[in-house]
């Protein structure tokens, strides 16, 4: 992406962004390890900022290499916009379709049995609407198949707890209730590796991650000695149960100390679940049994300058580079909602009301009471956040004003249960965050 030419008034604006993102790192509540933040503007980059580490030595105090923009991280749940972008290739292609059934692509009847005449879309399941749910686990060991989440005599079925009900009145039926699912995006996994005959990991570098450009990758063993030592661990500031910003950085995932990765194993997390890490053996894995193995929902591990292409993509109609990676018809779709939360009906779980709006892998901020980026401005952007393992991340643009902005923080030094948002439904990092970039960078922009 071509980089903005900035005029004196930007760069005085870019220099008040840096002493807030200092006062970020210096924080003495909660303070964040490495940060870095991006804007864009008129369709450019505007400015980049990356600041703290990426690794510390054994005290865990200590800062010994530098969080930058070749910095890979574990993006978590902006992972699957990487994901929705791989369905609308495939939609364009003839080989998907967004409001088929998808019994027809898993191979298996997939009906919420709450609600069984009533069919579960990619659409659904890329806006968060299939009524599936994560229950006490989505990610499951490479032996064990999808079905096994959804059929009564399955291992992980669990009294059914992976599907919706309305048993206190209210219609969570599929294409109706929006609930936040990261086992939407394993199913999606699944159908991938069914149609393709290829690994999910695989089939994302050939068809989204490589067209665009990018060494990013979904498999840790994809990486060499030198781009191993550009990924940075996640960090929390946690003494066994202890939290405070005085205990050293300690790692959560990703901390490889320079040794390579096998390409035949994968780490199973149920990072929102705080489950117990799995390393597990693909040698024998039965290609399109369990597309949770590689974390189609939140396993891409990606560096700032990559995420550039990204915010190109969105910025320029489907255009990285000069090629075009999907059709600007296919980005209009991911960036229409299809759901809307209605008070009267109930017919969400907002997470503290910050998503109220959702298309098929593309999140709006509406600026409502919870869903906004600033406390007394007006700003709406669409994109995606991610969270997981201390890190904290989104990429919000606004597609018609050419301009967005994208920040990362890799660890955090409190437990974000006691720091949520002062004036949204975000946590008080992503607060500091979104003000620190919009105010300074777009202090004019009001919707």
């Amino acid at each position: 992406m071509e980089k903005l030419t900035l005029n004196n008034i930007e760069l005085e604006q870019i220099k008040g962004l840096e002493r807030d993102l200092d006062a970020m790192l210096s924080d003495p509540v909660m303070p964040v390890p490495g940060l870095g933040v991006m804007a864009f503007k008129d369709g450019k980059l505007m400015c980049q900022v990356a600041k703290g580490y990426r690794a510390f030595d054994a005290d865990g105090k200590t800062g010994t290499k530098p969080f930058t923009a070749d910095t890979r991280f574990r993006t978590a749940s902006i992972s699957k916009v990487f994901s929705a972008l791989c369905v609308m290739r495939l939609v364009e292609k003839g080989e998907l379709d967004l409001d088929e059934d998808v019994s027809t692509y898993l191979g298996f009847m997939l009906r919420n049995p709450n609600y069984p005449d009533i069919k579960i879309t990619l659409r659904m399941l890329m806006s968060h609407t299939s009524s599936i749910r994560d229950g006490s686990v989505y990610s499951i060991a490479p032996e064990y198949n999808m079905e096994q989440f959804f059929l009564p005599e399955g291992k992980y079925y669990a009294e059914g707890e992976h599907f919706a009900n309305g048993n206190d009145g209210i219609n969570r039926a599929p294409g109706h209730f929006f609930a936040y699912t990261n086992l939407n995006y394993g199913l999606i996994g699944t159908i991938f590796e069914r149609i393709s005959g290829r690994r999910f990991d695989d089939y994302l570098t050939e068809n989204i991650l490589e067209p665009m450009g990018l060494g990013a990758s979904f498999n840790v063993g994809d990486f060499t000695e030198d781009e191993l030592d550009l990924l940075s661990p996640l960090y929390q500031s946690v003494n066994g149960e202890n939290w405070s910003a005085a205990e050293p950085w300690a790692p959560q995932i990703d901390e490889y100390n320079g040794e390579l990765q096998p390409r035949d194993q994968v780490l199973i997390t149920n990072p929102d679940l705080h489950g117990k890490n799995v390393m597990a053996d693909l040698s024998d894995y039965h290609i399109g049994y369990n597309g949770t193995l590689f974390s189609p929902q939140g396993g891409l591990r990606i560096s700032m300058n990559e995420m550039v292409k990204l915010a190109e993509l969105f910025l320029n109609d489907g255009v990285v580079d000069g090629k075009q990676i999907i059709s600007k018809e296919s980005l209009d779709t991911m960036f229409t909602p299809c759901w809307t939360y209605d008070p009267e009906e109930d017919n969400g779980d907002t997470y503290d009301g910050l998503m109220t709006c959702y298309g098929p892998g593309i999140q709006t901020m509406t600026s409502g009471p919870r869903d906004r980026f600033l406390k007394n401005r007006n700003v709406v952007l669409s994109g995606h956040f991610g969270e997981a393992f201390g890190l904290l991340a989104g990429l919000f643009v606004n597609r018609e004003k050419k301009m967005g902005i994208f920040y990362v923080m890799n660890g955090q030094g409190a437990p974000d249960s006691e720091h949520h948002g002062d004036y949204s439904g975000m946590y008080q990092w992503e607060e500091h965050f979104c003000t620190a970039l919009l105010n300074n960078l777009f202090p004019d922009i009001n919707d």
